[in-house]
C-alpha cells in the first residue's frame, strides 16, 4: 500500500479515516494532532514546569519524546517522576528504559518507591493480602499519590500523564459501568481545586494506543512493551478486551465515547456543583491531604495492611 498523501509506501493504516500514511506523513499527522490537544485545553503555557510520569513504557515514553520536541516552538521546563511500584521483573526493567530516555533527551529524573515511601513494595502487599485482593485497587491509589507528592515537592505547575484515547475511553465505560460519576466529571479537570492538588494534563487523550505504539518504533524510542503481571487481574483488562472488540467491529467506536464524553463533561459538573455536600473538600485526620472522607483512601489502605 501507498500513502493517501504522497505515494510512498505505507507504513500504517488508519481505519477511522480510511487513509494510509508514509512513516512521514504519520508523524506529522502524529505531532499535530498532540499540539492541537495541547492547544484545545491549555494544558501548557510558557516557562511552567512540567512533570512528566515516566513509566518506561511506550505511552509515557513517547509522551516525553514529544514534550521534549514541543520545546523547540513553546519554552517550558520538563522534569520526569518515576514510580517504582516493587514490581520483580518488570519495574527494574521499565525503569532502565525510563532513565536511558531522560539521559538522552538531557531530562532531570527523579524516582520513588512505594518501599519508601509507603514501607511495602506491590509484591510484599499482595504476599500479606493474598491472591484474593487485586493489586491494582492497592497500586491505583498509591501511584496516584506518590505522583502528585512528588510532582508537588518538585514544585511543578502540571502533571503530564500518558493516557491516550484507548485509556480514556475505557476508564469512561468504567465510571458508568460502576456507577461512579464524580469520578468520570474530574477526569479531566477536578471538580474541586486545592493548591495541595497538582493539575493534571493527558497530551495524548485523543491518539489511538496502535499509533503511540508506531510512533515509537519509527522514532528509536527504546522502551518495554511487556505488560504488568499484576494487569489481568484487573476490571479494565476486561473492559479492554470487549472495546477492542466493538472497534474492531464498529470503527471509530473509541473516538465516539471520549468525544461523547467531552460533549457531556459539563453538564455532568454542573449538575453534580448543584449538590454542594459531595463536592465538599475535607483534609484527612492522618496525612493531612485533601480527602472526600475523615481518613482518605490511602491512610486507609495504609491501615489496613498494618493490621495484616
Amino acid at each position: 500500500m501507498f500513502c493517501s498523501s504522497c505515494k510512498s509506501p505505507a507504513i500504517i493504516y488508519l481505519p477511522y479515516s480510511k487513509t494510509h500514511l508514509c512513516e512521514k506523513h504519520f508523524k506529522e499527522m502524529f505531532d499535530k494532532r498532540i499540539r492541537a490537544t495541547i492547544r484545545e485545553f491549555a494544558m501548557i503555557k510558557r516557562n511552567e514546569r512540567i512533570a512528566v510520569g515516566l513509566s518506561g513504557g511506550k505511552d509515557s515514553c513517547v509522551l516525553l519524546y514529544s514534550l521534549a520536541r514541543l520545546r523547540e516552538t513553546l519554552p517550558f521546563e520538563i522534569i520526569a517522576i518515576t514510580i517504582d511500584e516493587g514490581i520483580e521483573g518488570y519495574r527494574n526493567k521499565t525503569l532502565e528504559f525510563a532513565k536511558a530516555e531522560c539521559k538522552k533527551l538531557g531530562i532531570e529524573h527523579h524516582t520513588f518507591s512505594y518501599k519508601k515511601e509507603v514501607g511495602l513494595s506491590l509484591d510484599e502487599i499482595m504476599k500479606k493480602k493474598g491472591e484474593e485482593e487485586i493489586p491494582c485497587s492497592y497500586c491505583g491509589v498509591m501511584r496516584r499519590r506518590l505522583l502528585n507528592n512528588a510532582a508537588r515537592e518538585l514544585n511543578a505547575d502540571k502533571l503530564a500523564l500518558g493516557h491516550n484515547l484507548d485509556d480514556i475511553a475505557q476508564t469512561v465505560l468504567m465510571n458508568i459501568m460502576r456507577n461512579e460519576p464524580q469520578r468520570l466529571a474530574r477526569l479531566n479537570e477536578p471538580l474541586v481545586e486545592d493548591e495541595k492538588f497538582v493539575p493534571r494534563i493527558r497530551p495524548l487523550m485523543r491518539t489511538p494506543e496502535k499509533e503511540v505504539a508506531v510512533y515509537a518504533l519509527t522514532s528509536g524510542i527504546e522502551i518495554d512493551f511487556q505488560e504488568c503481571p499484576y494487569a489481568r487481574h484487573a476490571f479494565r483488562a476486561h473492559v479492554r478486551e470487549q472495546l477492542n472488540e466493538t472497534e474492531e467491529k464498529y470503527t471509530g467506536t473509541k473516538f465516539k465515547i471520549v468525544n461523547s464524553f467531552f460533549a457531556m463533561e459539563k453538564a455532568l459538573r454542573k449538575g453534580l456543583a448543584e449538590d454542594g455536600e459531595k463536592l465538599e473538600m475535607k483534609y484527612c485526620k492522618q496525612c493531612k491531604e485533601p480527602s472526600a472522607n475523615e481518613i482518605c483512601v490511602f491512610c486507609g489502605m495504609i491501615e489496613k495492611l498494618q493490621t495484616v
